[in-house]
């Protein structure tokens, strides 16, 4: 039984994802607002740097993978928004990569799946459908789903996948996962910041004062957001605050329309409701 203070910690963790994201989805060029996130995130790392383990060899590799996989999902996540709607990209590109991070394990991890677990999967694929169906700004469920951020949604679900199992393995052979979150967070920012200078060649510096404010903010709450779950899975048991944390999903559908002004639609936004639901069912069985 998880107690309140936890699972407000979770709920609260899961708002502060959302809000991060809908930060990145609300500036004029999200590769820029990623950036100046990666900028916090990294120099936050930097400061915590000389207080964490170093790992050990055994966790470098999984640093690197996750290093390199996290630079992409920075990448395709902040394209996703410039691309698509909040209401759209977000709970494809999260509720894509339990699944696939599901399927892998089945795969290739030689771990058996029980019949609520296959039932969550199916209510998954139906409503990554919903939530993907319907014409841009309108969620309408007699148009196809034709904007260009639903593929780069779906890679982004995939980096997720990848960087979830590399730091699952990577935590488990540092022996420290504070300390490997440290380090993660540290050497992830880098790549990020330079792949978007070289891309953006410049524009970088030329950021309002205000999007500059907004995202280094941004970063510093994907940080806490993380380490709320890493420490409420201390308390409790990681299957449900992985669960509660997929609340996320509906505190970004709330954004979309409450912040954003997106009109999903009535078909989309019931899909991300069993999306959620069937996300959390998944994490539990």
């Amino acid at each position: 039984m998880i107690s309140t203070p936890v699972l407000l910690a979770v709920l609260g963790a899961a708002l502060l994802h959302a809000g991060w994201n809908a930060m990145v989805k609300s500036r004029a060029d999200p590769l820029i607002s990623m950036a100046w996130l990666s900028v916090a995130s990294g120099a936050a790392a930097c400061i915590a740097l000389p207080f964490a383990a170093v790992p050990p060899a055994a966790a470098w590799p999984y640093l690197a993978v996750s290093t390199a996989l996290h630079t992409a999902y920075n990448l395709l996540l902040a394209t996703s928004y410039r691309h698509g709607e909040f209401s759209r990209v977000y709970p494809i590109a999260r509720g894509g990569a339990p699944l696939l991070v599901t399927l892998v394990s089945l795969a290739f991890l030689d771990e058996a799946l029980g019949a609520r677990a296959l039932t969550a999967i199916g209510l998954i694929l139906l409503a990554i459908v919903g939530v993907a169906w319907g014409r841009v700004g309108t969620g309408d469920a007699t148009a196809g789903p034709v904007d260009r951020s639903l593929p780069l949604a779906g890679l982004t679900a995939l980096a997720i996948a990848g960087y979830t199992i590399a730091d699952g393995l990577g935590g488990r052979a540092a022996g420290d996962p504070i300390g490997y979150l440290v380090w993660l967070f540290f050497l992830d920012a880098w790549p990020t910041i330079l792949a978007i200078l070289w891309l953006r060649h410049g524009r970088f510096r030329q950021t309002p004062r205000g999007d500059v404010a907004r995202s280094l903010a941004g970063g510093l709450l994907s940080m806490l957001a993380y380490g709320i779950v890493v420490w409420a899975m201390s308390q409790a048991q990681v299957a449900v605050v992985a669960a509660l944390r997929e609340s996320s999903i509906l505190f970004a559908a709330l954004i979309s329309v409450i912040v954003l002004k997106e009109r999903p639609g009535s078909v989309r936004l019931a899909a991300i409701v069993l999306l959620a639901a069937a996300v959390a069912l998944l994490r539990v069985s």
